[in-house]
């Protein structure tokens, strides 16, 4: 800024003038050190305002990195979770199929010695009942009604004082009339051939000659089943280890 200068100056206008000069520099200066001043506070200012701004995207990140991480860690959690709960289920089901085999191995192993048994029994019978078989074949028609004839007698005590009708099974029917009269005399007032159909409830599985006959006495109090089906009963209830004991050579199959 310049002060202009008088055309006369005297003395005292003199240092007037050197005054306002004085003035007008220091104004000059002021203004200046005002500007500079201010363009300084702007500049402060601003650095001030990078600065926090810094700070503010460092606190930004760091958040977002403490987010990130937290969910990182649920999310692995989580994971983690579903292999505890799958390896989980997994035993669950192994062990589980564990104990049915060892329950179906258990059944097994206890029904094996029964069905050993069951069979070794099934055996010894269809050998005892083949072996009579050949035994009651071997003796012959007559020989056969003599085993019935043997059976009528051991009943007679049962059948004393009544009168008694006859079923015959599977023995010519004069054959058996002529042992029957033999031994029950005039107790015996009818006899007739029965059906093997009759006989059906008394069978012995495997065994196959049905003969024999039924005495029944005329009031229906006694009834005497005399068959071979029966004899054979009496061999199996009775005989039967016997019998094993000689088809197997002494010694039972295992």
């Amino acid at each position: 800024m310049q002060v202009p200068v008088p055309q006369n100056r005297t003395q005292g206008g003199a240092g007037l003038w050197h005054i306002s000069v004085r003035c007008a520099r220091f104004h000059e200066q002021l203004c200046v050190s005002i500007v500079v001043h201010g363009v300084f506070t702007i500049m402060e200012e601003l650095r001030s305002t990078e600065v926090l701004d810094k700070e503010i995207r460092a606190d930004a990140q760091k958040r977002a990195a403490r987010i990130l991480s937290k969910a990182e860690e649920t999310v692995q959690a989580q994971l983690d979770g579903v292999e505890q709960r799958i390896s989980q289920a997994r035993e669950a089901a192994l062990k589980k199929s564990q104990e049915r085999i060892a329950l179906y191995e258990k059944n097994i192993n206890a029904s094996l010695p029964l069905e050993k048994q069951r069979i070794l029994v099934l055996h010894i019978h269809n050998a005892v009942i083949e072996a009579l078989n050949g035994y009651f074949g071997s003796l012959g028609k007559k020989r056969r009604q003599d085993v019935v004839r043997t059976q009528v007698k051991a009943a007679l005590p049962l059948l004393s004082g009544k009168s008694v009708n006859a079923l015959v099974y599977g023995i010519p029917l004069a054959d058996a009339k002529a042992f029957l009269s033999e031994e029950l005399g005039a107790a015996l007032v009818h006899c007739s051939e029965g059906a093997d159909i009759q006989l059906a409830n008394e069978a012995v599985p495997g065994f196959l000659f049905r003969e024999g006959v039924v005495l029944v006495a005329t009031d229906n109090s006694v009834v005497c089943r005399l068959t071979l089906d029966q004899k054979v009963k009496e061999i199996l209830e009775d005989k039967t280890a016997e019998l094993a004991t000689a088809l197997f050579g002494g010694r039972l199959p295992e």
